[in-house]
């Protein structure tokens, strides 16, 4: 597309593949872009430079790359964490600000999530049970995109387990809470009230504790995928 840079960061099992219905959509007014983060998609598998801060600087080295002075930046779950960090690390390479199924607080994480911690996990992850979870969420959006899902799963497969283990253990002793009223950017905040993985009420911690300049909506018949759904 043509227009200011839009930077789309993906969450967790998934890759910058889901964001391509998004991305035609945006095309038409912005000019926008999407990467896979270390450990994921197509992206290299380090075996480390997994935890938030080296996805904020990953994002950085991205944009420095292209020469992209300053984007808006839209983050889906993980992808949320990494740009809401950014915003706070790096406020003036942030324009605009919009936030997915965003989780402040470990605590906020699903059970399902949480367990990538445990040693059982490497066992469940031999025959890709969390991923099964992953792609059982995928299937209940909208029926329209079966051709893309493929390539989703595909995607998907390719991830490095300990990408999501140490991402999942970084995210699970944050609490970005209390950094809310810093965020001066404007940014848009969105939940699916019926999110399996991230709980929607954090919705009511950007709302109490965020600037006048964030709006924060939660849509009553999403689930994690909102932009899908």
């Amino acid at each position: 597309g043509r227009g200011p840079p839009v930077i789309l960061l993906h969450g967790w099992l998934g890759s910058w593949r889901y964001w391509m219905p998004t991305m035609e959509a945006l095309a038409q007014d912005f000019r926008t872009y999407a990467l896979d983060f270390w450990g994921f998609g197509d992206s290299d598998k380090p075996g480390d430079l997994y935890t938030i801060e080296d996805y904020v600087h990953l994002v950085s080295d991205f944009m420095d790359g292209l020469g992209i002075p300053q984007a808006f930046l839209v983050g889906h779950s993980l992808g949320g964490v990494v740009a809401l960090c950014t915003a706070f690390s790096e406020p003036n390479r942030v324009s605009k600000l919009v936030l997915i199924d965003t989780p402040l607080q470990g605590g906020a994480l699903s059970t399902s999530l949480k367990l990538v911690r445990s040693p059982l996990s490497r066992i469940l992850a031999r025959p890709n049970t969390l991923i099964k979870m992953w792609m059982r969420a995928l299937k209940r959006v909208s029926s329209d995109w079966t051709e893309m899902y493929e390539e989703i799963v595909e995607d998907t497969a390719k991830l490095d387990h300990d990408a999501v283990h140490q991402s999942v253990e970084n995210m699970l002793s944050l609490d970005l809470s209390s950094k809310l009223g810093q965020l001066y950017i404007h940014s848009l905040v969105v939940y699916g009230e019926r999110d399996e993985f991230v709980d929607p009420k954090q919705a009511d911690l950007f709302a109490n504790g965020s600037a006048s300049t964030t709006q924060v909506f939660v849509l009553s018949d999403c689930r994690h995928f909102p932009f899908l759904d």
